[in-house]
């Protein structure tokens, strides 16, 4: 009989809103331009960012304008990629971060 260690962990994946359908580059390249660390490649399509992280990409989107400009030119490169407004981009991200497990210091998202 087998002694291995295991890891026991619950992702309950749901579906959400589609603000971000076909855009999995796109996203990973926003949160590369605000700064974020994540799990993972610009291509792949599940990655984790921490919570804190998250939450550091939405001010900074909601701060725009006072960013330095060397900064904010990157982070609107990558806003134009995505092709919605700001505002939408914005109330995506909050929707995922309040749809997402308070008790875990991770968002884990996943494109199915």
């Amino acid at each position: 009989m087998g002694y291995r260690l295991h890891s026991a962990s619950k992702y309950d994946v749901k579906y959400s809103a589609g603000d971000f359908n076909h855009k999995c580059e796109e996203i990973h390249n926003l949160l590369s331009a605000c700064g974020a660390d994540y799990t993972g490649d610009s291509y792949d399509p599940e990655f984790e960012v921490s919570r804190r992280d998250w939450e550091k990409v939405i001010e900074k989107l909601k701060n725009l304008e006072s960013l330095p400009e060397e900064e904010k030119d990157e982070v609107m490169e990558a806003v134009e990629d995505m092709k919605c407004t700001l505002k939408n981009i914005i109330e995506g991200l909050e929707y995922l971060l309040k749809e997402s497990d308070p008790n875990n210091d991770f968002l884990h998202l996943s494109y199915f």
